[in-house]
């Protein structure tokens, strides 16, 4: 006899059709098919540089607003690999690909803004596990595609490492940890948390669309 799902299963399935627009977006099938341009990932790099700033905020928000202690040292955790691995990671990645200032000081378009100022204002607005579970709807889909896309050939380094980076044990823990954070919440907050979690998959379709030069509603 199976295992009854769990509060974040439940929610996936509930959301399931923004999750495999997610799954399936332009942006993921490139990758996994070896063919993203140059151009797309350049400008996906820089707006995802930006995010990664506001993903600062964001579980730094997490972290005042966390039940305990035992949350409040893992977020410290993730705030640690935000501000030193990730951002060193760029400034290696911008330099490497010749990005120079002028290029990540170019307005940004609507949607990579709807999706840094969306997804801070529900953490910052919301409580402790709505933070969680727009991170859990981010971090969960990349965790899922990237694991498909690492065992696909991948010619492009940058990106490779890219991929990888969200392939690792590191960050697959990182995604199991925020989905236990939602399985361990009252039931009563189901239809709340797949709200915040439905709302973070919208904005990530829309976010991965930017690089190609189009726009959603």
């Amino acid at each position: 006899m199976s295992a009854a799902p769990t509060l974040s299963e439940r929610i996936r399935a509930a959301n399931i059709d923004v999750w495999d627009a997610m799954q399936a977006h332009r942006f993921v099938a490139e990758i996994e098919h070896d063919r993203l341009s140059a151009a797309a990932f350049k400008a996906y790099l820089i707006y995802e540089c930006d995010f990664v700033e506001t993903a600062m905020l964001i579980f730094g928000h997490m972290l005042v607003k966390a039940p305990g202690l035992q949350e409040r040292r893992w977020l410290a955790g993730v705030l640690q690999a935000l501000a030193v691995d990730q951002i060193g990671y760029f400034e290696r990645t911008f330099a490497a690909l010749g990005v120079t200032r002028e290029d990540r000081t170019r307005p940004l378009p609507p949607s990579v803004f709807r999706f840094r100022d969306g997804m801070l204002t529900i953490a910052r607005d919301g409580g402790y596990l709505d933070g969680v579970a727009i991170m859990l709807a981010a971090e969960w889909m990349y965790a899922t595609w990237c694991s498909r896309a690492a065992k696909r050939v991948i010619s492009n380094p940058i990106l490779r490492q890219w991929v990888d980076l969200h392939a690792e044990p590191e960050f697959l823990a990182q995604a199991d940890w925020l989905r236990r954070q939602v399985d361990a919440a009252d039931a009563s907050e189901e239809a709340s948390l797949g709200r915040h979690f439905r709302r973070a998959l919208e904005l990530e379709i829309a976010f991965h669309t930017a690089p190609f030069g189009g726009e959603t509603p």
